[in-house]
């Protein structure tokens, strides 16, 4: 999502703003002082100026390759999205199930190229921005360890979250799709009981938030005693 419809989506249910947002697969926003939302600006303007031209390079290149596909399938409905020419929205999750496929082979062609993936929606981008680089610029800057992130995702586009960071606490609700659910064993990761996350985040909070804080009582209590 962009930052303007994200943050439309948040404004409507809670009453502030988190403090950090990662959006569009590939930019973060850090909250200041004041608890703004602000760019991190280096980062997201080299990833905007690396995808801008992608745009530039690929337009053509992939409308050529959706015309091909869309010969072979006339039945699915998909179109290319208004602000983006390297965004495809096909008419439904099973629709794209369909084009993904048959589209990877070009961008597997394509040297230093992503396809990124969720539900109906799917774009093409610089392999080197995606949400796991953007969620790791902000944990560098808070100096957040791997091992302290709680990452739930249901889409393609979240295996990069999980696959940069395997000793993060990372899951899958029960409506994710079925790639996502069936890969869950396999990487170490979680299905939720539910369509929501609320079970994994008690499990996170019982396997990885109580042993933390009774390490830290243990502690307090032994500075205690040799004071």
């Amino acid at each position: 999502r962009s930052l303007g419809y994200l943050c439309e989506e948040l404004l409507s249910c809670v009453s502030v703003l988190p403090d950090f947002l990662c959006t569009t697969e590939r930019f973060a926003y850090l909250a200041d002082g004041q608890g703004r939302v602000v760019p991190a600006m280096d980062f997201n303007r080299e990833s905007y100026e690396a995808n801008a031209r992608l745009r530039r390079e690929l337009h053509a290149p992939l409308a050529a390759e959706m015309a091909r596909i869309s010969m072979l399938h006339p039945e699915w409905e998909w179109v290319f999205a208004p602000n983006d020419p390297l965004s495809v929205q096909a008419k439904d999750s099973a629709t794209m199930d369909g084009i993904a496929p048959l589209l990877q082979p070009f961008v597997d062609s394509l040297a230093g190229v992503a396809m990124q993936r969720a539900s109906r929606f799917m774009r093409l981008s610089d392999a080197r921005f995606n949400k796991a680089t953007a969620l790791g610029y902000v944990m560098q800057q808070w100096n957040v360890d791997a091992a302290h992130l709680f990452a739930m995702g249901d889409g393609h586009n979240d295996l990069d979250v999980f696959n940069r960071f395997p000793d993060s606490y990372f899951g899958c609700p029960a409506d994710a799709h079925p790639d996502i659910i069936a890969l869950m064993p396999s990487m170490g990761g979680h299905v939720s009981e539910s369509r929501g996350v609320i079970s994994l985040l008690r499990r996170w909070f019982e396997e990885r938030v109580l042993p933390e804080e009774e390490k830290c009582g243990i502690k307090c209590q032994q500075m205690s005693v040799s004071a």
